[in-house]
């Protein structure tokens, strides 16, 4: 059986030394996946802090369960370095890649303190597009199985959302695409594939579409 990775919560890329830009994610999604994934082979869980915090809860304090590694991450550039690596140690693996991943970061400050000052009425942040993990993870193994993530904004139709997993799909050559509305998390899904794609008005009942799938396709070490 293959080994599986899962990334779960919210990257966080700093300002300065106490500051950060971050997402709204919980790491819910991939913990659940990590849990309903038991068994399928070693699953190592990429998240964030709160994402571990929320695990480590859950077990009331108690170590991970057996066949279940939790590493953490910070700034994208972390969970892409943690991430290449796993996939170039597990050329033949499944990642699951349902973190929110930050897209811009703050552009490195060469002068100044490292904590910006408070207080200040109005500050100026110059902001640079980070690496698009997804479109890397192919390029470090062409074995790897790849189901990627996408939240789209909160004004997408049905149709457009189809569109956009597709395009994900075809783009980083997903073996599928899970797609969802924000603002709209409960109601309307999508599991874009090679050969077409599936809609759901219940996440959940998406989410268990695509554990059968990890479970039936990728099954096969």
């Amino acid at each position: 059986m293959p080994d599986v990775l899962i990334t779960a919560g919210a990257t966080r890329n700093p300002i300065d030394v106490m500051r950060s830009i971050s997402a709204n994610s919980s790491g819910a999604t991939g913990l659940w996946l990590a849990g309903a994934l038991a068994g399928l082979g070693e699953i190592t869980v990429l998240g964030s802090t709160e994402a571990l915090l929320r695990a480590a809860l859950e077990r009331g304090g108690a170590a991970p369960p057996a066949g279940r590694v939790e590493q953490g991450f910070g700034s994208t550039r972390d969970l892409m370095d943690k991430m290449q690596a796993w996939v170039l140690a597990h050329p033949e693996g499944v990642v699951i890649h349902a973190a929110a991943v930050g897209d811009y970061e703050a552009a490195p400050r060469t002068e100044g303190p490292q904590k910006i000052p408070s207080g200040q009425a109005e500050l100026h942040l110059r902001l640079l597009a980070t690496p698009k993990i997804v479109d890397r993870v192919r390029q470090w193994s062409p074995g790897v199985r790849l189901v990627s993530f996408k939240a789209a904004s909160p004004e997408t139709t049905p149709e457009e959302l189809l569109a956009i997993a597709e395009a994900q799909r075809a783009r980083t050559d997903s073996a599928a695409v899970f797609g969802n509305v924000l603002t709209r998390l409960g109601e309307l899904a999508v599991i874009a594939l090679p050969n077409g794609a599936r809609r759901f008005t219940d996440r959940q009942a998406a989410l268990q579409a695509l554990v059968a799938l990890v479970q039936r396709d990728f099954a096969e070490g």
